[in-house]
C-alpha cells in the first residue's frame, strides 16, 4: 500500500466506479461478471443517484405498439434531433442495443407498463419520436430501474461507498511531461477524495476507473437537477487529467419544468404528461405550439418546445409567475393516477393544486448535458486505464437529446464501459500499488500549492456566494437564446469570479479537515464551484465559437444553421500552461444503412449532404 501521513485508509482494486447512478451501476454488474474486483463511490447516497428523478421511459424500437418501428427509424429520430452533430456509430450502438437492454431489465425484475389486453409491453410517444418507443414504469421508470439494478448489485455483493468526493484522479506517465505525449503514454492509477462521513482523505488505488459521474445542469439557477448535484464534477476531473471534452455548449433545456412555487422551481414536469396528451396554453389559453411545430405540436422536438414557451412568456402571455400553462384536465382521473401517478402527487404536495382539475404552472429549465468527456465507441479516454460512461460523455445525443434516450445511454454504454474496464485490468499483471507513484507530496490542505490547487482539498471564505453567482450568471447570459454580446459579458464575469475565487485573500488557508466542528459542507461548495469555473468556461467559449443555431443552442445573432461551416463538432483541451485551447473536428460521414433511410425520412430543411 502507498503511505501518506494525511491518508486515512486506502483501498485497492481492479476497476474502480466513480457514480452510482445507472450508468455505474450498469457497468459494475458487467464488470463483476467479467471477473473484476469492483468498487462503486459515489457522492450521493446508496440508491439514491440522479437517475431516480428520469420520469418518463426508456426508448426502443420494439415494435410492440407500432410494428413498422426499427432500429434504423430509432436511429434517424436520434441523428435528426441532434442536427446531425451526434457520431453516427455510437447512435447505431445505442439503437441497435436498446432491444437487449429492455429485455435484460425485464429479466432482472423491472415491472415496465403492460397492455391489459395481450400483457405486452406498453409504448408511448415521446417528443420528435416517429413512432411510440418509451418504455416505462408510471411516471418514474428512472427509480425502477435504479431498484433493479441495486439488486443486482447486491446479489453480487459489490460494494459501494457513498459520501464519497473525488478531488484528483492519479496518473502515472511513462514519458517525460516536456515531451508532446501520445494517448498510450499516460495511464490511470488511482484516485484520491475525501470521505464526507469521516471528514477524512481517502485513497484509491485501481487499474481502471469509469467516470459515471452525470453531467453539469446545476450550474444553471433552474435546474431539474438537484442543489447537491450535476456540477461536472467528473467532467472536471477529466479536463485536468488532459483529457479533450466536446459540444460543451449543447445544453437541453427541458420544456416543463416547475416555475411556482419559489422553493420548487425547475422541478421536473415529465415529458411523459406531454406524451399522455397534456398541452401547453398561454395566459390567453391559446394552444400556442400550432406557431411553432404544427405537424407535432406539443410533440416537436424538446428545443422548439423550450424556445417556444420561452418565446410566449417574452411576448407577454406567460403565467402570473413567469411560465405557461400545462394541461391534462380533459383526460380521465384513472388514466392520470394509472399514468402518471408522481406527477399527480408531486403538484399536489407541493404547489397544492389536482392536476385532474387544475392546470399546471411551467416553463424551461437546464435538463440534460449532450457534450462532455471525448471517448471512443469502447467508452475509452486517451489515458489508458480511464473510462466513462452516461451523461459524462459526448458525441451519442449530437446538439438536442431525444426525449427517452438518457436511460438507454446509461444502460447501453455503462454496460461497455464495464466490459471494456474488467478487460483491461485482467490485462494489467503489476501489484496495483505500484502503479501509484505520483501521489502529491502533501496533502495537508493548502500547503506551499499552486494558484489553481488542482492536487489538493482546499476551502475558500462564502463558496456559496460564488456558486450562486455562477448560476445566475449562466442564467442571464447563456440560457436559452444567446448572442455575442450576452456571451462575452457572461465570459468578463465569469473569469473575474475565477480570479476572485482564487485570489489569496479569498483562500483560506488554516483549517482542520478532521475537526468535529468543522463544516464539510463548505469544502463540497468550494469543489462544486472549482468545477463550475472551467465547466461553464468551455460552455461559453464554445457558445461564442459556434456562430450558428443548432439544436440547444440558438444564437439570435447567427439564427440559422449554416452546415457548410459548422457541420463540426468544438473541443476543449487544457495545454501545457492550463490554458484552454478550442478546435474543431468534423463530424463524421454517416455511411451504411442510415445513409439511404435518411435521405427518406427527412423533410428537405433537415436534410444534409451525406456524399
Amino acid at each position: 500500500m502507498t503511505k501518506n501521513e494525511n491518508i486515512d485508509s486506502t483501498h485497492s482494486v481492479d476497476v474502480l466506479i466513480i457514480g452510482g447512478g445507472s450508468a455505474g451501476l450498469r457497468a459494475a454488474i458487467e464488470a463483476h461478471d467479467a471477473g473484476a474486483n469492483v468498487l462503486i463511490i459515489s457522492k450521493s447516497k446508496r440508491g439514491n443517484p440522479h437517475t431516480v428523478l428520469a420520469r418518463g421511459g426508456i426508448n426502443a424500437a420494439l415494435g410492440t405498439m407500432d410494428p413498422e418501428d426499427n432500429w434504423m427509424i430509432h436511429a434517424a429520430d436520434t441523428l435528426k434531433e441532434g442536427e446531425f452533430l451526434a457520431d453516427y456509430e455510437r447512435v447505431e450502438i445505442l439503437c441497435k442495443s436498446a432491444p437487449d437492454a429492455i429485455n435484460e431489465l425485464v429479466n432482472w425484475g423491472a415491472r415496465f407498463h403492460r397492455e391489459k389486453e395481450d400483457g405486452k409491453l406498453t409504448q408511448r410517444f415521446f417528443g420528435a419520436h416517429t413512432y411510440r418507443r418509451t418504455v416505462f414504469y408510471e411516471d418514474w421508470t428512472g427509480d425502477e430501474i435504479v431498484r433493479v439494478l441495486m439488486n443486482q448489485v447486491d446479489q453480487r455483493r459489490i460494494k459501494i461507498m457513498d459520501d464519497i468526493y473525488i478531488t484528483q484522479l492519479l496518473i502515472k506517465s511513462d514519458r517525460d511531461e516536456e515531451e508532446e505525449e501520445e494517448p498510450s503514454s499516460k495511464e490511470i492509477s488511482g484516485a484520491i477524495g475525501t470521505d464526507l462521513k469521516k471528514r477524512k482523505i481517502v485513497l484509491f488505488e485501481c487499474k481502471s476507473i469509469i467516470l459515471a459521474t452525470g453531467g453539469y445542469t446545476r450550474i444553471y439557477s433552474t435546474s431539474s437537477s438537484r442543489i447537491f448535484e450535476n456540477y461536472g464534477e467528473g467532467i472536471f476531473l477529466a479536463y485536468q487529467s488532459g483529457v479533450e471534452l466536446v459540444d460543451m455548449e449543447m445544453v437541453q433545456f427541458h420544456p416543463t419544468g416547475m416555475v411556482w412555487p419559489e422553493k420548487a422551481s425547475g422541478t421536473l414536469a415529465t415529458e411523459a404528461i406531454r406524451g399522455e396528451g397534456g398541452i401547453l396554453l398561454n395566459s390567453s389559453n391559446e394552444r400556442f405550439m400550432k406557431n411553432y411545430y404544427p405537424e407535432r405540436m406539443e410533440l416537436g422536438p424538446r428545443d422548439v418546445v423550450a424556445r417556444a414557451i420561452y418565446n410566449e412568456i417574452l411576448k407577454g402571455r406567460g403565467t402570473e409567475h413567469g411560465g405557461v400553462w400545462l394541461d391534462v384536465t380533459h383526460l380521465s382521473k384513472e388514466k392520470i393516477l394509472d399514468r402518471l401517478p408522481t406527477m399527480y402527487e408531486q403538484f399536489k404536495s407541493i404547489d397544492g393544486i389536482d392536476i385532474s382539475k387544475e392546470k399546471m404552472e411551467v416553463g424551461p429549465t437546464a435538463h440534460y448535458s449532450m457534450g462532455g468527456i471525448v471517448v471512443d465507441t469502447k467508452c475509452r479516454t486517451k489515458i489508458n486505464g480511464l473510462f466513462a460512461a452516461g451523461e459524462a460523455i459526448s458525441q451519442i445525443h449530437g446538439a438536442n437529446r431525444l426525449g427517452g434516450n438518457s436511460l438507454l445511454d446509461t444502460m447501453v454504454f455503462g454496460k461497455i464501459a464495464g466490459s471494456e474496464a474488467a478487460r483491461l485490468a485482467k490485462e494489467i499483471t503489476d501489484d496495483i500499488s505500484l502503479k501509484v507513484n505520483s501521489l502529491p507530496s502533501s496533502l495537508s490542505l493548502n500547503e506551499n500549492t499552486p494558484k489553481e490547487f488542482k492536487d489538493e482539498i482546499f476551502m475558500v471564505k462564502e463558496p456559496l456566494v460564488f456558486r450562486n453567482k455562477i448560476q445566475d450568471l449562466m442564467e442571464q447570459y447563456v440560457g436559452i437564446i444567446r448572442d455575442n454580446a450576452r456571451l462575452q459579458k457572461g465570459l468578463k464575469q465569469l473569469l473575474e469570479l475565477n480570479e476572485a475565487f482564487y485570489s489569496e485573500d479569498n483562500i483560506l488557508r488554516e483549517f482542520q479537515i478532521e475537526d468535529d466542528k468543522y463544516d464539510i459542507e463548505n469544502i463540497i461548495l468550494t469543489l462544486e464551484v472549482k468545477s463550475s469555473l472551467i465547466v461553464c468556461e468551455t460552455i461559453v467559449r464554445s457558445a461564442l465559437m459556434r456562430q450558428e443555431s443548432r439544436g440547444a443552442h440558438f444564437r439570435s445573432d447567427f439564427p440559422n444553421a449554416d452546415n457548410e461551416k459548422w457541420m463540426q463538432n468544438i473541443y476543449c483541451r487544457k495545454n501545457d500552461e492550463s490554458e484552454m485551447v478550442l478546435f474543431t473536428g468534423s463530424v463524421k460521414v454517416i455511411e451504411g444503412p442510415l445513409k439511404d433511410l435518411l435521405k427518406s425520412h427527412l423533410k428537405p430543411k433537415h436534410q444534409r449532404e451525406f456524399e
